[in-house]
């Protein structure tokens, strides 16, 4: 923990360091910075394993606060990757790699994840296959990056998307927003290119285009509750924030969200000969770590010198938001003026008056206990403001007087920004059950899992079929389906839990298993103690405590009760969603702290469902709403692909509305028309938003 306070000067903190391991590359992209060489022409003398554990020695040694980024080339190339992430996360370093996805197996995903990495960035440049193959010199490879995404996404590695802007794919901004919040992903960053390397050729994207975007940008991000959207290699982002709003959170100084250009002042990267430059566009090496240590050539370097106390020439050093920006110090250069040239790609005009620097953060004023201090140590420094200004908000929000590791895992769940209560304790399964008895509740079976109960001998079936449906009722559920059926039958072979349980953590798991039938109770058992393991594990924990077991409770009982009307809308729909319309509920619920849903709540959570479908069918590029959404994200989405389940429960639904006489009346005609109009890019009222479905009839409902 000492390590925490060691950087000398906090103005020049290391809060990114970028090692490119490798020139070899299995694409040809048209602007990468490098030039990159083919598959086979790695440089020989590339950093070896030992030159690299020894800089992370070295960076860790002085401060773990730096967020080290493995790049290329592509690292996935690299036979060490694991070997230096697990390396760096040993001596706690954040480990996150650079990728283009096309390696990443779900293998190869498992593999990062358990090495240590906290995350993958991977490049999508263009929503058409045909567009980003071209932009990537290889055909083929933008099929090959979504399966690469899927893979993490199966695998539970966070991965952000990465966006490089061109003339050719500016026009797919708001598109790819919508793609990547569609994906899951945590981050969009959106790259703007700077004519170096192969990319010396290219026609960079002009300043209007550039402001015009970067205006995007901004808008896209005060409205985004559950995707972190930011402009890289464009300080004039901090600038229009300002200009819109300023007291936008945007220009408030957090670490990597303060003012200002990075490189030299707080990040750097290294290339794969051990050389260290400002940043991948300043082709001046200020040293190389294989003749001086790291921090030697971060601490003197004569060009960091220069970056960190800019005497700024033109338009950039008259300017008003010199602090708050400064403009892009690679871009002069590319142009061939000097490092201190005004940037010549802003067409703002300086106003003159004082100076406009980043807002201060604002103070803190909650105490924080040992625990949530220490989780709150390990993330990446350039974030930790960030990260703390928004859990204390939270925390003051719900009246509450002190931050704890229950409010910072409930906000860790909910991705950046995303406000509300902590998640509820769990429902015991017999207040549950009654709430389901009291509406008549009955058990269906998936075709699959009837399929799969039918190949086992007989004599079992019956004894089977009673066991997995009062596991079902136990854990909330109004379906029996084959991965419930196959977690069942695989139960002697689970691994059994490696981790201790405080006596807290042991009386609410027995409080909770007092409910469920001893027949079932031998199968929920082991998947109520993995579940409170999984959680302790999410925050790094030694042992299982009372907030891990009753996280597990809540997912396994549904975390929520229901109102008599609401579970009766939900029993009367049709069967092949029913089950999944109870399960996406509880889980919204839960995302929103509710204790009990109502119908209400439940006409919000699927207004807000079909806007989020309509976001998903705008990122596939439709402008009206269609069935042939489906047959696109099944070309697109490779979960979907050769998904025999899929393409059976969307025919029941393709056939469930067709057969209405009027198929509009189970949405209502409100909802479509705010659908329709989101889709056409007009900006209707959000539906349903905690206002009733007037519109809507008893058989849309839910």
């Amino acid at each position: 923990m000492e390590n925490l306070q060691a950087v000398p000067n906090p103005e020049t903190g290391l809060f990114l360091l970028a090692i490119n391991l490798t020139e070899r590359c299995n694409l040809g992209c048209a602007h990468c910075y490098m030039d990159a060489q083919t598959l086979a022409q790695g440089a020989a003398d590339e950093l070896a394993t030992l030159e690299v554990c020894r800089l992370l020695d070295d960076i860790a040694a002085r401060s773990v606060e730096t967020m080290v980024v493995l790049t290329g080339g592509e690292p996935l190339l690299r036979g060490d990757l694991e070997e230096l992430i697990a390396h760096g996360r040993s001596l706690g370093l954040s480990m996150v790699v650079g990728s283009n996805g096309l390696g990443l197996t779900e293998r190869r995903a498992a593999s990062l994840k358990t090495a240590g990495a906290m995350g993958v960035g991977i490049s999508v440049d263009s929503l058409d296959p045909a567009k980003h193959d071209a932009f990537r010199g290889v055909s083929g490879a933008w099929a090959k990056t979504m399966n690469g995404i899927e893979a993490c996404r199966r695998q539970g590695l966070p991965f952000q998307i990465h966006f490089s802007v061109t003339e050719s794919n500016a026009a797919e901004v708001p598109a790819m927003i919508d793609f990547a919040r569609a994906l899951g992903a945590r981050v969009l960053n959106v790259f703007f290119l700077v004519c170096t390397g192969r990319g010396q050729s290219m026609s960079d994207i002009s300043p209007a285009s550039y402001e015009r975007v970067l205006d995007q940008l901004v808008a896209a991000q005060e409205k985004s509750q559950d995707l972190l959207i930011r402009a890289r290699c464009a300080p004039h982002f901090k600038r229009l924030a300002y200009q819109r709003d300023p007291a936008s959170p945007l220009t408030r100084a957090a670490g990597y969200e303060g003012g200002g250009c990075l490189a030299g002042s707080h990040y750097c990267r290294i290339t794969p000969r051990g050389e260290v430059t400002a940043c991948p566009y300043i082709a001046q090496a200020e040293g190389s770590i294989r003749e001086r240590s790291f921090w030697e050539i971060w601490d003197h370097a004569p060009g960091f010198q220069r970056l960190r106390v800019p005497a700024l020439k033109g338009p950039c050093g008259r300017c008003e938001f010199r602090e708050l920006c400064g403009g892009c110090r690679a871009r002069p250069l590319a142009q061939g003026g000097d490092l201190m040239d005004s940037d010549p790609w802003c067409v703002y005009v300086p106003q003159g008056g004082a100076v406009i620097a980043p807002l201060a953060a604002e103070p803190r004023h909650l105490a924080w206990t040992p625990e949530a201090k220490e989780r709150l140590a390990r993330v990446p420094s350039f974030l930790r403001k960030m990260v703390a200004a928004r859990a204390e908000a939270y925390v003051a929000e719900i009246g509450q007087s002190e931050v704890t590791t229950e409010h910072l895992a409930t906000l860790a769940a909910r991705r950046f920004g995303a406000k509300g209560p902590p998640r509820p304790p769990g429902v015991t399964p017999p207040a549950l059950a009654a709430n389901l008895a009291g509406v008549g509740t009955a058990l269906a079976w998936s075709e699959e899992a009837d399929a799969r109960l039918a190949a086992l001998p007989g004599f079992l079936q019956e004894g089977v079929r009673a066991v997995a449906e009062d596991v079902a009722r136990s854990e909330g559920r109004l379906e029996v389906n084959v991965k419930l059926l196959e977690r069942l039958l695989a139960e002697d072979s689970a691994p059994a839990a490696t981790l201790a349980r405080s006596a807290s953590a042991q009386a609410l798991l027995d409080q909770y298993l007092d409910g469920v039938s001893g027949q079932a109770r031998g199968f929920v058992r082991p998947a109520l103690e993995a579940a409170a393991e999984q959680e302790a594990l999410r925050r790094r924990g030694a042992s299982v405590e009372a907030a891990d077991a009753q996280a597990a409770i809540a997912q396994l009982s549904g975390g929520v009760e229901w109102e008599a009307e609401a579970l009766e809308r939900v029993l009367a729909a049709p069967d092949f969603i029913r089950a999944g319309i109870k399960k996406a509920a509880e889980f919204r619920a839960r995302k929103e702290g509710l204790v009990r849903i109502s119908g209400e709540d439940l006409t919000r959570f699927r207004n807000h469902a079909m806007m989020r479908a309509v976001q998903r069918m705008k990122g596939l590029g439709l402008s009206k709403l269609s069935f042939d959404a489906y047959q696109l994200a099944r070309e697109r989405v490779p979960r979907l692909r050769d998904n025999p389940e899929a393409d059976k429960r969307f025919a029941a639904i393709k056939s469930f509305v067709t057969a209405r006489p009027a198929p509009g009346d189970l949405l209502g005609r409100e909802l479509l028309e705010q659908m329709r109009a989101r889709l056409r890019g007009d900006a209707p009222r959000p539906a349903g938003d905690g206002v009733p479905d007037k519109t809507a009839d008893s058989d849309g409902r839910a």
